[in-house]
């Protein structure tokens, strides 16, 4: 923190520190002896603030210093709000994650961890390419069957959806509960558990189960047309979890929905560090943030232009 001036009257130095809060800037206003000096919190905006000191003592009583201070304490009382909305997330998530009774509280959630254990086990996914790719029940449930893989005239370029478009729509889904390995599996039913109980628990099931659906068809067809149908794994709903909450709770503090900067931080890094990888479905996991991001920002969006 920093001072960047001093004025004699309380009143100027209070409508001066007003006016740079609604410039985005945190300063405020503090007795020293006889005068009255301004200090300023954010070292990377002193340059501004030193101009904005400089023009206000040059005219204190420009018309751009109306009204600031009622304008600033009202934003204030909004940061307040949102701060204090946020300190009860953390508090309402420890208490309620903590707790007993979570499959209670998010059915769907635990649904779709059972489905994606017992896909991987019936169909050998997790016993190793040769035997996945041999199994019976595997090849009932990848997005493109053996049969039409090896037999598909690949010049059409939508020749993936052969098996859809003969009725197999399920095949837009399932790929989703099959896993390679024991810790593709682990990693991702941990995301899935631990967004996705926050969105089934404070806004339904049927908003997961929306999300769910939409973050397993689209993704699913993203990575199937643009790497072909050889993908499994439920990642793509687990990162549109991500991006719903994250988006959520950074522009409706009133949804509940929590996420650590570290967290987000640490799941965006290891996005990008996938892209590097081979074997990754990465058309799918940036899929699927979009997907989450949008059905979360997109309502708000709305709301908003249909107040103004």
């Amino acid at each position: 923190m920093r001072q960047i001036g001093s004025l004699t009257k309380q009143i100027d130095a209070e409508r001066l520190a007003a006016y740079l809060v609604i410039e985005g800037i945190s300063a405020h206003a503090e007795a020293d002896g006889d005068e009255w000096s301004i200090w300023v919190r954010d070292e990377n905006r002193l340059d501004e603030a030193r101009d904005a000191f400089r023009d206000f003592k040059h005219n204190p009583e420009d018309s751009r210093y109306r009204d600031v201070q009622r304008s600033a304490a009202a934003l204030q009382h909004e940061e307040a709000m949102k701060r204090e909305a946020a300190r009860k997330n953390v508090v309402q998530m420890r208490g309620k994650w903590g707790k007993s009774g979570s499959a209670k509280r998010a059915p769907l959630v635990f649904a779709l961890i059972g489905l994606c254990v017992m896909a991987s086990l019936w169909t050998k996914s997790m016993n190793g390419g040769e035997a996945y790719h041999a199994s019976k029940e595997a090849n009932m449930l990848r997005f493109a069957s053996n049969e039409t893989i090896q037999s598909a005239d690949k010049s059409n370029e939508l020749w993936v959806f052969d098996d859809i478009r003969n009725g197999e729509v399920w095949r837009l889904i399932t790929p989703i509960f099959m896993h390679g390995d024991l810790w593709h599996l682990v990693m991702n039913i941990y995301w899935l558990y631990y967004l996705g109980s926050q969105i089934e628990h404070f806004e339904g099931s049927w908003k997961l189960g929306f999300l769910a659906l939409a973050a397993a068809v689209i993704p699913n067809i993203v990575q199937a047309v643009s790497q072909g149908p050889n993908f499994l794994g439920i990642s793509g709903v687990g990162v549109a979890c991500f991006g719903y909450v994250w988006i959520k709770s950074k522009y409706d503090p009133s949804s509940r929905l929590f996420i650590s900067n570290i967290t987000i931080v640490i799941f965006i890094a290891y996005l990008f560090y996938c892209l590097f990888q081979d074997g990754i479905a990465n058309e799918a996991h940036f899929a699927g943030l979009a997907v989450g991001a949008i059905t979360a920002y997109l309502p708000m969006l709305l709301g908003s232009l249909r107040k103004s």
